[in-house]
């Protein structure tokens, strides 16, 4: 069952992530999602996606739904003009502690996976030598064959090209054990027991870089207060922009923690969650709205 917010905020910028939420558990968009999507462009509002992955892989399922909007990439690390592909903000990690970070993960054995900022229609991954890889990373680096560069280890250490984010695909255990070294490093960081590699997902980002500051920069590039934005995601990568928005609302199936940090709760992603909270806080509210305004008019 859905829960009712304290309030009802006026909504000009819906972002959306995708893996949990946008898409089914099998990777599909509901027709009733496309057309509560529609609907809502239709009422004037933005319409975005903010999401972990990269510009390729957001671009087409935007492209499928017709949205024009910049899209909040790397957990927030970049937000790309689209479908031009022009970079409009970037937040990268410092050199510094980029090196850090993956001399960190080589010491453990751990495979480095690189996403390097540059042309987001020609998108690069950098990694290591293939005795590294793990058996999620394989898969990943099957996936993104074209874009995939290996590198020496020596060659890891001096990159030539800011680094967006860094990512290390392993079995949860073994990633939590890294925790307290990465802990210590100057950089954001989240560790997902469970990605959509189905294996422990850690990532880091520059200090303070999430999808909340992406989704604030956002908003101030558009002239529209975060009380006007209103944001749906699953995970614990989408909680503070759930937290920091005007109307956060957080899937069915989230976890607690993520529930508690929206101020309402929609259906899961198996339910057409996202078209449910779509219909219920924002176009509902826009015809009630637009009802009222006739009537006094009427009245007048």
């Amino acid at each position: 069952m859905m829960t009712t917010p304290p309030a009802q905020p006026t909504c000009k910028l819906l972002v959306i992530d995708i893996d949990g939420t946008l898409l089914t558990p099998g990777g599909e968009i509901t027709e009733g999602t496309r057309a509560a999507i529609a609907e809502a462009r239709a009422a004037g509002v933005i319409v975005t996606l903010a999401t972990a992955r990269r510009y390729g892989n957001t671009a087409s399922i935007a492209h499928e739904l017709a949205l024009t909007a910049p899209l909040i990439l790397y957990d927030g690390a970049l937000i790309v003009e689209h479908p031009s592909g022009r970079v409009l903000y970037s937040n990268p990690l410092p050199d510094q502690v980029a090196q850090q970070g993956i001399s960190l993960l080589l010491a453990e054995g751990l495979q480095p996976v690189i996403q390097p900022l540059g042309d987001p229609l020609h998108e690069e991954v950098w990694t290591g030598p293939v005795e590294l890889d793990s058996p999620w990373q394989q898969i990943y680096f099957t996936v993104h064959a074209a874009e995939l560069h290996r590198l020496p280890r020596e060659q890891l250490l001096r990159l030539s090209k800011p680094v967006l984010r860094l990512v290390a695909l392993e079995a949860p255990e073994r990633l939590r054990l890294l925790a307290p070294a990465v802990a210590a490093l100057d950089c954001s960081w989240l560790l997902l027991e469970r990605g959509n590699y189905q294996c422990g997902e850690l990532s880091l980002l520059r200090a303070g870089c999430s999808k909340a500051t992406a989704v604030a920069a956002l908003a101030d590039l558009l002239h529209i207060p975060l009380t006007e934005v209103m944001a749906i995601g699953d995970n614990e990568n989408d909680i503070g922009m759930l937290s920091r928005v005007g109307l956060g609302i957080a899937m069915g199936q989230a976890s607690a923690a993520v529930k508690q940090a929206a101020r309402a709760t929609t259906t899961s992603n198996s339910e057409d969650g996202v078209a449910y909270a779509i219909e219920r806080y924002l176009l509902r509210a826009a015809r009630t709205s637009d009802s009222n305004s006739r009537s006094r008019s009427t009245c007048l």
